[in-house]
């Protein structure tokens, strides 16, 4: 009889240690973690972010922590056609959660602050994404011509260039 009770108790215990640890998942699985504030810096009147590339929305905007970003002086196609698409999933690929530093221009189109990113394992992003072939340079808003001698380089934009990079 003694090891009767003893033996429901070693049960009792058992069931509860699961019952809490099933608990103690959920919570934590509920749990809202709350994404790394951007740090924000003034240089010039210019402002300098640094964060985490959270999101690729297409092949000119990223989201640096919950900043969306629109890159200057880079045109790409619209997602929706092929081209646009292989710029989102190649941009994806190659700097998804990777570290950037952008230097952001006061202005804003949309939702998105307007910006030039680098990435320590890709350098610009815009740089990159010409020389890919799957955008290119908006001469509109490249001014200085800073993306110019590379999109000599790659050759000239096979995609739709936007009336508005004119």
């Amino acid at each position: 009889m003694k090891n009767i009770k003893l033996n429901n108790k070693i049960i009792l215990i058992i069931i509860l240690v699961f019952l809490l640890i099933v608990v103690l998942q959920n919570y934590q699985n509920n749990l809202y973690i709350a994404p790394k504030k951007t740090i924000i810096t003034l240089s010039n009147e210019k402002k300098t972010i640094s964060g985490t590339i959270s999101k690729i929305r297409d092949g000119d905007t990223i989201v640096l922590d919950t900043t969306p970003i629109r890159l200057n002086g880079l045109t790409c196609n619209e997602l929706g056609t092929p081209l646009g698409d292989q710029a989102k999933l190649f941009l994806q690929e190659k700097i998804s959660s990777r570290k950037a530093t952008c230097t952001l221009n006061g202005s804003k189109s949309y939702d998105r602050e307007i910006g030039r990113c680098k990435v320590n394992t890709v350098g610009d992003i815009g740089l990159l994404m010409i020389t890919s072939g799957l955008c290119g340079r908006c001469p509109r808003y490249d001014p200085d011509e800073i993306y110019l001698p590379t999109q000599k380089s790659a050759g000239p934009f096979v995609g739709l260039m936007p009336d508005y990079c004119k």
